[in-house]
Order: C-alpha cells, then sequence, then structure tokens
C-alpha cells in the first residue's frame, strides 16, 4: 500500500490541473443502489471519475465546509501561530472542541479540532484569528473558490451551519479535495482516530474523537470530513490508502457510511 502522505500532490495537480475528467464509459450503466443525492468516486492515480450521480447539483454541505476553512488557513497561517479563542465561542452551537473563551491555542491543534472532531468552535475560533472577522474570511472563502473554478460552491460560515448561501457540489468539493491533498498534515490529521490538544500555555487538554466511522475498516479509509445537519442530511467525503487509491463523495444521504462502502467495493 502506498502512503497518500508521500505523495507529491503539487506535481501531481500541475500535471493534472483542475479539471474533471468524464465518467468512465463502461461505467456508465453501473448503478449502484444509493441513498445519496448526489456522489462521485474518482481514482486518483488514474485521475478518472469512475462513477458519478448528480454530480454538478448544488446542495447544502455541513461541515465539509470545513475543508475551505482548513485550506485558507493552511495557506496564509503557521501551523505553529497562536489564535485566542474569541469570547462568545460558547455560545456556538453543534459540534465543538469545547473550547475555553479567551483560551490561546496553536493553529496546528485547531485544525485537530476543526478535522477531527468537526469542531464548530475551531472553525470560528480559525476565521477570526485568521481575518479578524467571520465576514472577512468567508470573502477569502468565496474568493478562493473563484480562483479553484467553482462554479456552484457558495458560503457564508467557516463551519457549514444551515443557510441558502452555503452549498457546493460533489463536483467542486472533489477539486477541494484534490488541493488539500497536497498537505500531509491534512493525511496526518484525519488519519487519527482519537487525538489529545493542548492550549498553548499547556494547563488544558481537548480530548478529541473522529467522526468518521469508517476509519481504518476493511477498504482502509484514512479520511477525509464528515458533514451532518438537517437539511444537508448525512454527507462524507472519504480516502481511501491502497494501491489504487479514490476519493468518494456521498452529499445529502440518509446512511453516508453505507453508501461510501457501496461505493468503493462496487468498483473496487
Amino acid at each position: 500500500m502506498i502512503d497518500l502522505g508521500d505523495i507529491n500532490w503539487l506535481d501531481y495537480l500541475q500535471t493534472n490541473s483542475f479539471s474533471i475528467p468524464f465518467l468512465a464509459e463502461e461505467n456508465k450503466s453501473v448503478i449502484p443502489n444509493l441513498y445519496a443525492k448526489s456522489a462521485i468516486l474518482y481514482d486518483i492515480n488514474k485521475n478518472n471519475i469512475i462513477y458519478a450521480h448528480q454530480e454538478d447539483k448544488q446542495l447544502p454541505i455541513a461541515s465539509l465546509t470545513k475543508l475551505m476553512t482548513a485550506l485558507v488557513i493552511l495557506e496564509e497561517n503557521n501551523p505553529y501561530e497562536v489564535f485566542k479563542v474569541p469570547v462568545d465561542t460558547s455560545e456556538i452551537l453543534g459540534s465543538k472542541m469545547n473550547l475555553n473563551s479567551n483560551d490561546q491555542i496553536t493553529v496546528y491543534e485547531l485544525l485537530h479540532g476543526l478535522l477531527i472532531a468537526s469542531g464548530n468552535d475551531a472553525a470560528f475560533t480559525l476565521a477570526k484569528g485568521n481575518a479578524k472577522s467571520t465576514s472577512k474570511f468567508v470573502e477569502k472563502m468565496n474568493k478562493k473558490a473563484k480562483r479553484l473554478g467553482l462554479e456552484n460552491t457558495r458560503f457564508s460560515n467557516p463551519a457549514g451551519f444551515d443557510s441558502k448561501n452555503n452549498y457546493s457540489t460533489a463536483q467542486d468539493l472533489l477539486i477541494v479535495a484534490k488541493e488539500l491533498l497536497q498537505y500531509p498534515l491534512i493525511h496526518q490529521i484525519t488519519s487519527k482516530e482519537t487525538h489529545t490538544s493542548q492550549n498553548y500555555r499547556k494547563n488544558r487538554k481537548y480530548q478529541l474523537t473522529n467522526t468518521n466511522q469508517e476509519l481504518n475498516n476493511f477498504l482502509n479509509i484514512k479520511g477525509l470530513k464528515t458533514g451532518k445537519t438537517p437539511a444537508a442530511q448525512e454527507c462524507f467525503i472519504g480516502v481511501t490508502n491502497s494501491e489504487n487509491p479514490k476519493i468518494s463523495i456521498i452529499l445529502g444521504s440518509k446512511n453516508r457510511f453505507l453508501d461510501t462502502k457501496s461505493l468503493i467495493y462496487l468498483f473496487n
């Protein structure tokens, strides 16, 4: 098996750009039994979409939004830069890494909270630490989306809360995933089942458990991100670590993990 963290993704992406290839002709008649409203399975080595269903359908994406948050942070901030947790962090709803207001914590640890525990408090701390305000950070997210050519994507917050102005498509998210895979740190973080974060002064710990229930299953899924809200339903981007690594994207599902396993197993 190959280690995805050792792939020179920068050379790969420069060679293949961000264009989305057509669905392989031999798979057009294959229709998996999926719950998902939209899905893609992509072969990394062949730069080929193996399967696609309503891949350009605009849908809410829940915490898959956090992948763009992470991407902006990785491009603009040092992992060991220290951010101050906003005072209003305790009022943020949904999944958290349970940060303390006014605490100080590194970007490195916040990325763990963002991607392992899907912490909404980590998302807003990163946004304000980077851009001083959430709205300015969201502007950066949308500018990055435009630079990547994401024609059916828009962000309204860094965490993925349901909003008519926070949506994407499986096709656009494939581009985001490929962009993120340039960073070995992403593989390191998203492949961890658990992690203990510490604040900058090392006087408080945060116990994190990965929301990816399929991590290290029989298909050797190592990442990438889960998402779930009432509007988005269940979402998941999986990355397999194998001789033929793949990226699977599931949106609007009633059972994201079953859909992922069905898709990967069918075309394995």
